[in-house]
């Protein structure tokens, strides 16, 4: 009977030393999708805060010409 409830025992750690490994192993490859999907967003945003920075040159180029149109008009009407 003791020999029996030892089996018991061994075999129910072992199936839980296997559940804990097998877990841990797919946490290692989850942790490594996880990190290559950060990297790829970090460039993504990169990009897009560049493509940010073109745009906002061209806004205000846009509002200069704007401005110094305007005030060359004035100076032209007021003669």
């Amino acid at each position: 009977m003791d020999a029996t409830w030892a089996a018991v025992v061994t075999g129910a750690f072992g199936l839980l030393m296997f559940l804990v490994e097998k877990s841990r192993r797919e946490n290692v490859r989850d942790h490594g999708v996880v990190h290559e999907q950060l990297r790829d967003l970090k460039a993504d945003i990169a990009d897009i805060d560049a493509d940010i920075n073109v745009v906002e040159k061209k806004i205000d180029g846009h509002l200069n010409d704007h401005l110094n149109n305007f005030s060359q008009r004035r100076v032209k009407n007021e003669k």
